[in-house]
C-alpha cells in the first residue's frame, strides 16, 4: 500500500484550521490592511497545499481519466451550487442586497459562471475554478518532469506574472491564480517525503520551523505596506511556503495528542459545502446583528468578528453533513464519505 494513501489525521486538522481562517477573513469587519492579506493567505491557499499532498499520480490511468474525475469532483459542485444560489439571487438576493446588486444585469452571473469567475453569486468558488485549472496544468508537468523539477517550473510560472501582460482572458477560470499558487500545490505533491518530516520532534527542527514561519508571516504582514503591492501579491505564495512547515507541524502535534478528530475530518470532507454556504450565513448573521444590536457593533470589533466566525463554523456543521449524506450528487459523489 502506498505510504501517502494511508489515512492521516493531520491533513484534516490542516483543512479545519484553514477553513476557520477563511470564515474569519470573510466575516465583517473587513480590514484593508496587510493583516487581512496574511489571514487570507494562511486560509484558502493552504487547501492547495493539502490537495497537492494528497494527489497520487500513480493512480491516474491517463489524462482523460484524470480530467473526468477532476470534472466530477470539482465542476459538478461548482455547477450545482451555482444553480441553487443563482436561483435564490434572482428570487430574493438582488432585492435584499440593495440598489447596487439590483443594477447588475441578470445574465452577468451566468457569464461569470462560464468564465470560471462567479463573483456575484458564489465568489468563494474562485478556489474551485483555480484548483481545476491548476490540476489540469500540473498533470502533464508532473508526467514530463520528476523530482523537484515540477516545483521549479511552478515557481517560474508564479514569477512569470511579473511580465505577463494584463489581458482579460488570463483571468478566465482563474488562470492567473492557478499560476500564482502553483508553487504551494507543487510543494505538497513533489516534496511529500520532506513534508512528512515537518514536525516538532527535535528542538533544533522546531526552531527552524518557527524562524521560517516568522519570516514568512513577517513578509505577508509588512510587504504590502513597504513595497509595491503587485510585487507583494506575486511573492505571497513563496512566503506562505515558509510558514507551511510550522503550520503542518502544529497539525501533526494535534494528531499526536488528539488522534483522529471527527469534527476536523467532517469539516475537511465537507469543505466545498462550507465554502459555498459560509458567505450567505455570514450575511444573515450580519443582518441580525445590525437589526438587534446596531450596525455600529460590527465596526472595528475584532472579537465579534471571531465570535461570528465560530458561530458560522458551528451552524454549518450539521448543514454540511446533511448535504454530504443525503445530497452527495451535488458534490459529484455517488455516496457519502462520512
Amino acid at each position: 500500500m502506498d505510504l501517502y494513501m494511508d489515512r492521516k489525521a493531520w491533513p484534516d486538522y490542516l483543512k479545519f484550521i484553514a477553513m476557520f481562517l477563511v470564515v474569519v477573513y470573510h466575516t465583517p469587519p473587513r480590514y484593508d490592511t496587510a493583516h487581512e492579506v496574511a489571514l487570507f493567505n494562511m486560509g484558502a491557499p493552504v487547501f492547495f497545499f493539502a490537495a497537492g499532498y494528497l494527489f497520487d499520480i500513480a493512480k491516474q490511468k491517463g489524462f482523460l481519466t484524470f480530467l473526468r474525475r477532476r470534472a466530477s469532483r470539482i465542476l459538478i459542485p461548482y455547477t450545482t451550487f451555482f444553480i441553487v444560489f443563482y436561483a435564490l439571487w434572482l428570487i430574493v438576493g438582488r432585492r435584499m442586497a440593495g440598489p447596487e446588486e439590483q443594477a447588475i444585469d441578470i445574465l452577468t452571473p451566468l457569464w461569470q459562471f462560464f468564465q470560471g469567475t462567479p463573483d456575484v453569486v458564489l465568489g468563494p468558488f474562485w478556489f474551485l475554478a483555480a484548483l481545476f485549472t491548476m490540476q489540469v496544468i500540473y498533470y502533464p508537468i508532473r508526467k514530463c518532469l520528476n523530482g523537484y523539477w515540477p516545483l521549479v517550473l511552478a515557481v517560474c510560472l508564479n514569477l512569470s506574472l511579473f511580465i505577463m501582460p494584463d489581458i482579460p482572458w488570463f483571468r478566465y477560470w482563474n488562470l492567473d491564480k492557478a499560476f500564482l499558487y502553483m508553487p504551494i500545490y507543487a510543494l505538497g505533491h513533489c516534496c511529500r517525503p520532506l513534508v512528512d518530516k515537518f514536525s516538532f520532534e527535535t528542538g533544533s527542527r522546531s526552531l527552524v520551523w518557527i524562524v521560517l514561519a516568522a519570516i514568512g508571516l513577517g513578509f505577508l504582514i509588512v510587504a504590502p505596506l513597504t513595497i509595491d503591492r503587485a510585487v507583494a501579491y506575486v511573492l505571497a505564495p513563496e512566503a506562505v511556503i515558509l510558514v507551511l512547515p510550522f503550520y503542518t507541524a502544529v497539525c501533526k502535534w494535534l494528531e499526536h495528542h488528539y488522534g483522529d478528530s471527527r469534527v476536523a475530518r467532517t469539516v475537511a470532507v465537507t469543505s466545498i459545502t462550507y465554502l459555498a454556504l459560509q458567505n450567505y450565513l455570514i450575511g444573515i448573521i450580519k443582518m441580525l446583528v445590525a437589526k438587534f444590536v446596531g450596525q455600529a457593533a460590527l465596526d472595528d470589533n475584532i472579537l465579534l468578528k471571531v465570535i461570528i466566525a465560530i458561530v458560522v463554523m458551528v451552524v454549518l456543521y450539521p448543514l454540511a453533513i446533511i448535504v454530504e449524506r443525503y445530497l452527495p450528487w451535488m458534490l459529484g459523489k455517488k455516496k457519502s464519505a462520512l
